[in-house]
C-alpha cells in the first residue's frame, strides 16, 4: 500500500540530496503541483530536497511516510475534510487554496480572490456593458468571496448582478475542477439575461461550461454573452469554443511565496504567517472580445492600442491611422469613456506590466520596453501614479 502511495508522485528537485539539505513534502492534487512547482524550480534552490504526495492517496499511508521521511517541512493543499491530519502533524507547514477566516491559526499563501472579483468587473465596465451576471459554485469559499467582491464594485457603478450557481459536490470534492453538464436552468438563464451582458465565472471549468450551454441557449458570444474566467488554465481556454478569456493567477509567484513562509518557520520565527497574492491581468481571447461603444472610431483605435501596446503605440500614431485630428479623438473618447487616448494606452501598458512582473523575473527595464516605454523612467513615474507602488515593490506584494 504504501508502495502505491509514492508511485508517480514521488519526486526530487536535486538527485545530490545529502542530509545537510533541507526536506519538504508537498501533499497536493496534480493540478496543485502543476501550478506551485514551477515557483519552487525558479526561486533556484540548491538547498531544498522536495517529495510529492497526492492528497488524494489514502492518508494513514501518507501520515505513515511523512513519520518515515522525517521533512523538515511540509506544504499542504487545503481541502475540508481531508487536510487537518496533516496540519496536525506539528511538522511547519505552510497551506494552499485556503479556506480559512483571517484569524486562523493556520499559515496560508493563496490568491486575493476579492481582487480577482473586483478585476473582473473592472474588466466588464472597461467594456461600456451594462448587463453583469455571474456563475458560480455554491458554498465554494473561492466562489462566494469572487461573487462579493464583482457584486460590489458592480452595484458602486450603478448595476446589479444576475447569479446562476452550481450544487457543489459533497464533502471535500467540492473543489474539484470539472466542468458540468449544461442543466435546463442554466440553459434558460442564460435565454433570460439582458444583452449584451458580461458573465463571470468562477474559475475557467465554469467558464468553458458557460460558453457551451450558450451555444444551447442560441445565446451568441461573445456579441450577446461576453465570458471572462479565472486561472488562465490554457487546457481549459484553449480548447473552448470560442477560446475563453481569463484572469491570470501568477501560480509561481505563489510558490515562491511558499518556499519564503517555510524559510521563515525554519529560522524560528513564531507566528502565524499569512499572504494574499493579488491577480495578473486578463488574458483576452474571443470569448469577450466585445465592447459596447457605438463610435466605430472609437472602436478602431482600442484596437489600434491593443494590438500595437508592445510597439509603443502613441496617441499621434492613433491620429494618423484614423485620419482625425486628435482634439476631435479626445472628445470622442471623453464622450464615450471618460477618459482620454493617453490615459487608456497607460491602463493597457500597467496592466501588461503587472502580468510581467509578476508571472517573470525578467529584469524591470526589459518589462517596461516590453509594454512599450521607450524610457525606464517614464515607466517608474506612470507606474507608481497608477498604483502607488513603484514595479519593484509591486512584484515584492
Amino acid at each position: 500500500m504504501l508502495a502505491e502511495a509514492v508511485s508517480t508522485s514521488l519526486f526530487q528537485f536535486d538527485s545530490m540530496a545529502s542530509q545537510r539539505k533541507r526536506k519538504i513534502v508537498t501533499v497536493m492534487s496534480p493540478v496543485c503541483v502543476m501550478r506551485y512547482v514551477p515557483g519552487f524550480i525558479l526561486a533556484k534552490r540548491s538547498d531544498l530536497v522536495v517529495w510529492q504526495l497526492n492528497i488524494y492517496h489514502d492518508m494513514a499511508d501518507m501520515l505513515s511516510l511523512i513519520e518515515q521521511w522525517k521533512p523538515d517541512a511540509m506544504v499542504v493543499e487545503y481541502l475540508p475534510g481531508i487536510s487537518e491530519p496533516l496540519l496536525e502533524t506539528g511538522i511547519p507547514t505552510v497551506a494552499v487554496q485556503y479556506d480559512f477566516a483571517m484569524d486562523s491559526k493556520t499559515s496560508f499563501v493563496d490568491v486575493d480572490d476579492v481582487a480577482v472579483g473586483q478585476l473582473a468587473a473592472e474588466f466588464f465596465l472597461e467594456k461600456r456593458l451594462e448587463n453583469f451576471a455571474f456563475y458560480g459554485k455554491a458554498e465554494a469559499q473561492f466562489s462566494e468571496q469572487r461573487l462579493q467582491a464583482f457584486r460590489e464594485t458592480i452595484k458602486k457603478n450603478g448595476f446589479e448582478v444576475q447569479v446562476h450557481e452550481e450544487e457543489a459536490a459533497l464533502g471535500p470534492r467540492r473543489y474539484t475542477e470539472y466542468w458540468p453538464e449544461p442543466s435546463g436552468s442554466m440553459v434558460q438563464w442564460l435565454c433570460d439575461l439582458p444583452k449584451p451582458c458580461g458573465l463571470f465565472a468562477a474559475h475557467d471549468p465554469l467558464g468553458r461550461a458557460a460558453i457551451e450551454a450558450s451555444v444551447m441557449a442560441g445565446v451568441e458570444v461573445p456579441r450577446e454573452l461576453a465570458v471572462l474566467g479565472v486561472n488562465d488554465d490554457l487546457m481549459v481556454c484553449l480548447l473552448s469554443d470560442p477560446k475563453l478569456s481569463s484572469i491570470r493567477i501568477p501560480w509561481a509567484r505563489i510558490g515562491q511565496e511558499m518556499l519564503v513562509m517555510l524559510d521563515a518557520m525554519l529560522a524560528g520565527e513564531k507566528g502565524v504567517q499569512q499572504k494574499l497574492i493579488s491577480p495578473g491581468s486578463v488574458a483576452e481571447r474571443f470569448s469577450s472580445d466585445v465592447l459596447a461603444v457605438e463610435n466605430p472610431l472609437v472602436r478602431r483605435a482600442l484596437e489600434l492600442i491593443r494590438s500595437r501596446l508592445s510597439e509603443g503605440v502613441a496617441v499621434q500614431d492613433l491620429v494618423a491611422e484614423l485620419g482625425c485630428s486628435r482634439r476631435h479623438l479626445e472628445r470622442l473618447f471623453a464622450t464615450c469613456l471618460g477618459h482620454s487616448p493617453k490615459d487608456e494606452i497607460n491602463f493597457r501598458r500597467i496592466s501588461a506590466a503587472k502580468d510581467l512582473l509578476l508571472h517573470s523575473n525578467q529584469k524591470i527595464a526589459t518589462v517596461a520596453a516590453k509594454v512599450g516605454f521607450k524610457s525606464v523612467e517614464r515607466f517608474y513615474a506612470v507606474f507608481r501614479e497608477s498604483t502607488g507602488k513603484s514595479p519593484g515593490q509591486f512584484r515584492k506584494g
